[in-house]
């Protein structure tokens, strides 16, 4: 089976999407066909679109932003869904969404837009899987599947793989991290005003309104 892998972060490199498809890849057996496609920009190239439409399955993981799809994969999605439909390929479509706040349940309007685009081009939907801080995935990409940061996410990445490689459909998963949302709050606010401070910046510059 050909499984494509689509990073649709703006960031080429260094991304949680792109830790969160490593991670994917270490799961998929030998046997099948991984084609991996960067769309950081809002036009695919014709040997992309070539790719991604000679694929069995896709899976899109992407970062939430405002509450939605990034403005420049929203292009792509809609240059690829003419290139879609217009194969008679059967495609099944999965999702992989992270984002900033601590519930991974935030990222569900996100799968939904995924899913409702995988409608429109006359796909299959599989599964969707939604996962809070995001940022603390990517800082732990060395730490193993199951263990620190990444211990809740074991169980629903075998169960989304083993969804995928039968190319079935499934109730959509959320996860959240395995330490406590106060500290989280605690260690972002240490880091913001860290960053502010090397930009020359007080703690109160933090708060003030333009």
């Amino acid at each position: 089976m050909k499984i494509g892998l689509i990073n649709g972060s703006p960031k080429a490199i260094g991304s949680t999407s792109e830790v969160l498809l490593d991670e994917l890849k270490g799961l998929i057996p030998d046997d099948h066909d991984l084609v991996s496609v960067g769309m950081h920009h809002a036009m695919l190239s014709s040997t992309q679109l070539e790719d991604i439409a000679s694929c069995d399955v896709l899976v899109f993981a992407l970062p939430m932003y405002m509450g939605g799809i990034p403005s420049h994969m929203l292009h792509c999605l809609m240059q690829l869904e003419k290139a879609l439909v217009e194969s008679p390929h059967p495609i099944t479509v999965y999702a992989i969404v992270n984002n900033g706040h601590y519930e991974g349940i935030q990222n569900e309007t996100t799968i939904a837009m995924i899913k409702n685009w995988t409608n429109r081009a006359h796909l299959k939907w599989g599964q969707g899987i939604g996962i809070g801080t995001g940022l603390m995935i990517a800082l732990a990409k060395d730490v193993p599947m199951g263990h620190g940061t990444k211990k809740n996410l074991a169980h629903p990445y075998s169960t989304f793989v083993n969804n995928l490689l039968d190319r079935q459909s499934g109730d959509n998963l959320y996860v959240n991290p395995t330490y406590p949302r106060f500290a989280l709050l605690q260690g972002a606010n240490h880091d913001w005003t860290k960053q502010g401070k090397a930009h020359g910046l007080r703690k109160k510059d933090l708060t003030l309104a333009p």
